[in-house]
């Protein structure tokens, strides 16, 4: 992961903006996203540049396997 670029640490997220709808994003192991519904790409510098311009995420708990 590129962790000098952003701190969010792999998974689900929700993200939104000022008064946006939520919505989810997938963080992966190598810092990019993928936006959840789209084939859309981001790499570690666009998720920090999300970061930079005052969207919001919050980690989304996965669920327990058992």
């Amino acid at each position: 992961m590129n962790t000098d670029l952003h701190d969010l640490k792999p998974g689900y997220y929700w993200y939104t903006m000022a008064n946006d709808p939520l919505a989810v994003i997938h963080i992966h192991d190598d810092g990019g996203a993928t936006l959840m519904g789209t084939d859309y790409r981001l790499g570690a510098e666009g998720v920090a540049d999300m970061i930079r311009q005052g969207q919001r995420f919050f980690w989304i708990e996965p669920p327990q396997q058992g």
